[in-house]
C-alpha cells in the first residue's frame, strides 16, 4: 500500500464513523422518498447549469449571464484580469445575439442562436478548466502551509465536478486514474497534527507528479484547444483523451437547482369509487390507470431515465408546488411543457411555463389545458404522453385506464359550501359579505361579476375562455390571450395562482383584479372578498396526517398487480411489462421508508420478483411470470404487517 493511502485511512475511517452515527440516529425518523439535491461548488454549479441552458431552445440568456458572473467571480479571486476578460467576452457574445434589432435587421435565426451558444459554452469550459488549474497551482505553492494548501486543493477537487459526469461516462480509464490522483494529492498534503503531535510533512514531489497528471488531462481536453462536439448536444467531452469512447452514452442529468421531489406532508387524495367503499383491486381499468399515473415507462427519453411520472408533477392527483427545473421553470410549481429538452419534436420555441394545475375534480373541468385547447380528457392525456414527455403512441387500453383513473379524482369536501355552491351557515360573516361582492356586477368589467365566469352552481366554472389581461399576445391586435376559466374549489391549497403562477396568494389574486379593473374596493371589501374565495377554496383534511406512507404505497402496488390476469387474457404483454417495471422501481424508491429496516431484504426480494417477471415476460415465458407473480403475492401477504 502506498504511504499516502495509509495516511488517508484514519481520515476515511473517521468520516465513516461520523456518517455511520448520522445514519444510525436518522434512519428511524419519519421520511418520504426524498432525493437530496446535489451540492456543487458555485463555479461547478453555474457551469453545469450553463451547459444545460445552452442546449435549450429558447436559451434563457439572462440566467446564462448570471451564472457566467458567478464563474467570473470565482476566477477573480485568482486573476482579476482574466476574470474581467471572460466576463466581457461572454457579455459581448450574448449582447450580440440579444440586443434590440435596428430597423431593417433580420431576427437572428436558429443557426445564430446555436453558434452563440457554442461560443459561450466553449469559452466558459476553457475558463472553468483554467480556474481548476490555478487552484491546483496555488495548492502546490502552499504546501508549507497545510490549511491553505488543503483549501486550494479542496477548491480544485470540487470544481472538477464540472467535468466529472462526462469523463466518467465516456473515459472510464481516465476517470479511475484521475480519481487515484486526487486521492494521492490528499495524502501528499501531510498532516498538521494536533498540538504538534502527529505532524506529517507534505510530500512535494508526489504532489507535483499527481497534480501534473490532472493538469495535463485538463489542458489537453478542456484547455485553449477545447471545441464542443460538432454533432449533438453541447457537452464537455474529453475528445482528445486516448481512452475516450466516442460511442459511449452520457446519462441524462438535470441541472443544479432542480427539485422534483414530492411535497411533504402529502396531499390527501380522494378517489370517488374508494370513498364509496369499492376496493381498487376489483376495478381493473382504474387500477391500471393508477399504475400508469405512477409510471415513467409510459414516457420516452429523457423523461424515463429521470424517473418522471404523472405523479411527479401532480402528486396524488393534486399539484407539486416545489417542482422546479432551471431553464424549464419560471418559479417553483411551474414548467414549460413545450420545451426542447423533454420532447424536442414538440418544442414551440417559446419560454412559456405554466403553473402545474390541480387535477381534483378534473372530470368536471373541461376544456383542458390552461388555454382550453383540448376538448376531451383523453386527447389531453395522449398529448401529455407523446408531445410533452416524448412517449410512444399509447395503447388504447392504457389511455382508457388513465382517463378512468383521473375521472375518479374528487374535490375535497367543503363544509362551507351548499350543493348549489352558495355559502353554508358554517361560513364566517366576512365570507358572507364577500359572497355578495362576488355576485356584484362591476361597470369596470363590462357589467360582469366574478360569478359570471366562476359560476357557483357549476363548480365555479363557465367552461369558456377569457382574456383578462394576464397573457402577452404575439401582436397588439392578436386574439391569442384567452385562458380557460379555472375552478375555485380547493384553491386554498394550490398556490401559486394564475396560469403562470405569478400570484403567490389568493389575497394577491383579489388585489390584482382590483388594480387591473380599477374596482376601487376598500380594504374591508378586499378582506371580505378574500375571505369568501378562501372559504370556497377550503376543504377537509387537505393533507395526510402521518409522515408514514409506505403501507399505503405497498397496498397500491397490490392494486397495480391486480391487473395482471386481465392483461394476460387480453394479450397485452407491453402493459404487463410496464406494470412489472413500475412496481419494481417504486419499491426501490420507497424501501428506505421502512420503519424496521430488518425487512429491507423482503422489499428487495419483492422488487427482484418484479424484475424476474419482466425478464420472463420478455422471453414469452408465461409460466415463469405466473410463478413470480404468485410468489410476490404470497411474500407480500406474509410480511404486510411489517412493510410500513
Amino acid at each position: 500500500m502506498k504511504e499516502s493511502h495509509r495516511n488517508c485511512i484514519p481520515l476515511i475511517l473517521s468520516w465513516s464513523l461520523v456518517l455511520g452515527l448520522v445514519f444510525f440516529f436518522t434512519w428511524r425518523q419519519p421520511r418520504a422518498h426524498i432525493i437530496p439535491p446535489e451540492k456543487f461548488h458555485p463555479v461547478a454549479e453555474s457551469y453545469r447549469r450553463i451547459n444545460f441552458l445552452l442546449n435549450l431552445n429558447p436559451v434563457l440568456w439572462a440566467q446564462v449571464r448570471k451564472d457566467a458572473d458567478t464563474i467570473a467571480e470565482g476566477l477573480a479571486t485568482l486573476s482579476y484580469a482574466e476574470a474581467k476578460s471572460y466576463g466581457d467576452a461572454v457579455n459581448t457574445l450574448i449582447d450580440k445575439y440579444t440586443e434590440s434589432l435596428k430597423q431593417g435587421e433580420e431576427t437572428p435565426g436558429p443557426a445564430e442562436r446555436k453558434e452563440t451558444a457554442r461560443e459561450v459554452f466553449e469559452l466558459t469550459t476553457r475558463t472553468v478548466a483554467r480556474i481548476l488549474r490555478l487552484h491546483l497551482q496555488a495548492a502546490e505553492k502552499s504546501l508549507s502551509n497545510y490549511a491553505r494548501a488543503f483549501r486550494e486543493l479542496n477548491e480544485a477537487r470540487h470544481i472538477w465536478a464540472s467535468f466529472e459526469h462526462e469523463v466518467k461516462a465516456t473515459d472510464r480509464p481516465a476517470f479511475r486514474r484521475l480519481g487515484a490522483c486526487w486521492l494521492e494529492l490528499a495524502g501528499a498534503l501531510g498532516s498538521p497534527g494536533i498540538l504538534q503531535v502527529g505532524f506529517v510533512p507534505a510530500k512535494t514531489v508526489t504532489f507535483q507528479i499527481e497534480a501534473q497528471e490532472i493538469v495535463a488531462y485538463i489542458k489537453a481536453n478542456y484547455g485553449e484547444s477545447f471545441r464542443a462536439p460538432v454533432n449533438g448536444k453541447l457537452a464537455p467531452l474529453p475528445q482528445h483523451s486516448p481512452t475516450f469512447d466516442s460511442n459511449a452514452k452520457v446519462p441524462v442529468k438535470l441541472p443544479p437547482g432542480n427539485n422534483i421531489n414530492k411535497q411533504v406532508p402529502r396531499p390527501r387524495q380522494i378517489l370517488n369509487m374508494a370513498a364509496r367503499g369499492v376496493d381498487e383491486s376489483e376495478t381493473i381499468l382504474i387500477a391500471l390507470g393508477d399504475m400508469a399515473f405512477d409510471s415513467p415507462y409510459i414516457f420516452g427519453e429523457p423523461t424515463r431515465s429521470l424517473n418522471f411520472s404523472c405523479n411527479t408533477c401532480h402528486n396524488k392527483g393534486v399539484t407539486n408546488p416545489q417542482f422546479v427545473i432551471p431553464g424549464l421553470s419560471a418559479r417553483p410549481g411551474s414548467m414549460d411543457i413545450s420545451n426542447s429538452f423533454l420532447a424536442p419534436h414538440a418544442n414551440n420555441g417559446v419560454f412559456d411555463p405554466v403553473d402545474i394545475p390541480d387535477l381534483r375534480g378534473i372530470r368536471f373541468t373541461a376544456p383542458y389545458g390552461r388555454n382550453g385547447r383540448f376538448a376531451s380528457l383523453r386527447e389531453f392525456v395522449r398529448n401529455g404522453i407523446m408531445n410533452e414527455f416524448n412517449g410512444p403512441e399509447p395503447d388504447p387500453v392504457l389511455l382508457d385506464a388513465i382517463v378512468a383513473y383521473m375521472n375518479e379524482f374528487d374535490f375535497l369536501p367543503n363544509p362551507y359550501l351548499n350543493p348549489d355552491g352558495s355559502l353554508s351557515a358554517n361560513a364566517s360573516a366576512s365570507a358572507k359579505r364577500g359572497e355578495m361582492i362576488f355576485h356584484e356586477p362591476f361597470s369596470q368589467m363590462g357589467g360582469k361579476a366574478c360569478s359570471t365566469c366562476h359560476v357557483p352552481s357549476a363548480h365555479f366554472l363557465d367552461h369558456k375562455r377569457h382574456d383578462i389581461g394576464t397573457v402577452k399576445g404575439s401582436d397588439p391586435y392578436s386574439l391569442d390571450r384567452a385562458l380557460d376559466t379555472p375552478t375555485l374549489l380547493n384553491a386554498k391549497y394550490t398556490a401559486p395562482y394564475f396560469h403562470d403562477g405569478s400570484e403567490p396568494t389568493l389575497r394577491a389574486v383579489v388585489e390584482w383584479f382590483n388594480n387591473r379593473f380599477t374596482l376601487a374596493l376598500t380594504k374591508q371589501r378586499l378582506d371580505d372578498l378574500t375571505a369568501y374565495v378562501e372559504a370556497v377554496g377550503a376543504g377537509v383534511d387537505a393533507y395526510e396526517d402521518t409522515p408514514y406512507y409506505l403501507d399505503a404505497e405497498m397496498e397500491e402496488f397490490v392494486f397495480f398487480l391486480s391487473t395482471y390476469e386481465s392483461l394476460k387474457s387480453k394479450d397485452k404483454p407491453e402493459l404487463m411489462n410496464i406494470t412489472f417495471q413500475t412496481i419494481g422501481i417504486e419499491i426501490r424508491n420507497h424501501k428506505w421508508e421502512l420503519q424496521d429496516l430488518k425487512y429491507l431484504p423482503v422489499m428487495e426480494r419483492l422488487a427482484e420478483l418484479m424484475d424476474d417477471a419482466y425478464a420472463a415476460n420478455l422471453r414469452g415465458d408465461r409460466a415463469t411470470v405466473d410463478a413470480k407473480v404468485a410468489e410476490y403475492r404470497k411474500s407480500y401477504r406474509e410480511n404486510v404487517d411489517h412493510l410500513k
